[in-house]
């Protein structure tokens, strides 16, 4: 989602206290009545939510002043379809949602098994102090959460306004995370989703790892600006695109799969076109591009789009695109991945970002583009740019691979269905022992140096037990 959207938060917000008495109910009012687990304001003190409870988001829910909400393992927190549901982590606080393998934290709708759907609730907002490369309200370096009306951004103030100087900022720790159902549109134009999981301006103090985003109505993910590590992301039934970065971000990313349903993409808007990757560096670029360039390193990534899953067959009028469309002088580089079933596979967007490339500082080495509709490999340049992508593409040294037609080429253990996938390389994948960690971009501490391209090693295990791929059947 890139542009502003108008929406006026009705009504005043307050903090409810917490017991027991509707944990059964899956759709209490939807002004929160008299509910006593019915988070409804802002948390301005240190709080922590209960597992032996269901709790409820009623509205916009900020954690300000410093405070830190923190969530116990195996806690369920439903978002109140109807509410615009949506909970913000401002500038200074922090959200402790350290979930286990056997307990996972799940944020998801209030609606009950086999009557939810992407967008009944907002998500989650992450807002922090690191660099952003764009202006609000005459300052630079500083970015506004996207979804407020004028008279809304202005009573939020600073509630909603990201961006600093601080790229170690800490926001707080998401562990073993599902985020179910969110991404609802603020208002009936386009482009007012909010994302299952937004960073804004999030440094590098925060801790990610083992989130899945599902049926999100708008992109799974999305990064402004920020320096934000993470490891092992669940895309999984997005409507948008699964991993979307803007205006700065420079963090780091390792071991994530995104999964479309070709039956979910982003029809209702007109200009929609669903990705896996979409990165900018800003929305209309100068002839310099502004300062921090986004520029994060993504390596192991399963992307599997709608023609790998089922019998590939996609219905009229949907807009799935690329797999990673990289525009807008943006310098996301690419490393040890696969990229399968999208109409393009990967599409470079730009003078600004191939010139880039040309020069090595956007990069994508031991990547696997296949399976593509259209086209496995684009590149839109003017004519004062020489650039063919192929021969790029297939330089040598980067030890890239085109060569993958059908989804038997990827000999992945179960691609039949969407609630029984299994993305994990069986024995004699071509995915297997292709890595490679030389380059300086993906030779520190962080990237766990392992021998596979994608997501998962054979007989990998780290999607089990916390994940859900079947989610609207759970009863919660």
């Amino acid at each position: 989602m890139k542009k502003f959207a108008l929406l006026a938060f009705a009504g005043a917000l307050a903090l409810a206290s917490c017991s027991s008495d509707d944990d059964n109910n899956p759709n209490p009012p939807a002004g929160g009545g008299d509910n006593p687990d019915t988070l409804k304001t802002s948390v301005t003190t240190s709080t922590t939510l209960k597992a032996d409870k269901v709790h409820y988001l009623n509205g916009v829910v900020f954690v300000k002043n410093n405070a830190t909400l923190t969530i116990e393992p195996g806690t369920v927190i439903k978002g109140i379809k109807g509410s615009k549901a949506t909970l913000i982590v401002t500038k200074g606080a922090k959200l402790v949602a350290a979930g286990t393998v056997d307990k996972p934290i799940v944020f998801t709708s209030n609606q009950a098994a086999n009557a939810r759907a992407h967008g009944d609730w907002g998500g989650i907002v992450l807002v922090g102090k690191a660099k952003v490369n764009t202006t609000w309200n005459g300052v630079a370096g500083r970015r506004v959460v996207e979804g407020f009306s004028a008279a809304d951004r202005d009573s939020y103030k600073d509630d909603i306004i990201g961006g600093g100087d601080d790229d170690s900022d800490n926001s707080g720790t998401l562990k073993y995370v599902r985020i179910e159902y969110g991404g609802i549109p603020l208002s009936t134009e386009a482009n007012s989703e909010l994302n299952g999981l937004t960073f804004v301006a999030v440094g590098s103090g925060t801790t990610v790892d083992h989130i899945q985003v599902s049926y999100s109505g708008d992109d799974s993910y999305e990064w402004f600006g920020g320096t934000v590590n993470a490891k092992y992301l669940v895309a999984f039934s997005g409507v948008d695109d699964d991993f979307d970065t803007d205006n700065g971000y420079r963090g780091k990313v390792q071991f994530g799969v995104s999964i479309r349903n070709k039956d979910l993409s982003d029809v209702t808007n007109a200009s929609g076109a669903s990705n896996g990757f979409e990165s900018d560096n800003e929305e209309n670029p100068p002839a310099t591009p502004s300062s921090p360039n986004t520029a994060p390193v993504f390596s192991n990534m399963t992307i599997l789009g709608p023609g790998v899953i089922g019998d590939g067959t996609l219905p009229a009028g949907h807009v799935f695109k690329r797999g990673a469309h990289i525009r807008r002088a943006s310098q996301l580089s690419l490393y040890n991945s696969v990229i399968a079933g999208f109409p393009t596979g990967l599409l470079l967007d730009g003078d600004q970002t191939v010139n880039y490339t040309i020069a090595g500082t956007q990069a994508v080495k031991n990547t696997f583009v296949g399976m593509a509709a259209s086209k496995k490999l684009d590149a839109v340049v003017t004519a004062a740019v020489t650039f063919n992508v192929t021969n790029w593409f297939t330089t040598a040294a980067f030890a890239n691979d085109v060569s993958l037609n059908t989804a038997a080429d990827l000999k992945l253990t179960n691609l039949t269905s969407l609630t029984a996938i299994d993305p994990k390389p069986q024995a004699g994948s071509p995915l297997l022992n292709k890595a490679a960690f030389a380059d300086a971009k993906v030779a520190d501490a962080f990237f766990t140096k392992v021998t596979y391209v994608g997501a998962f090693a054979e007989g990998d295990t780290w999607l089990a037990t916390w994940t859900n791929f079947n989610p609207n059947a759970t009863a919660y």
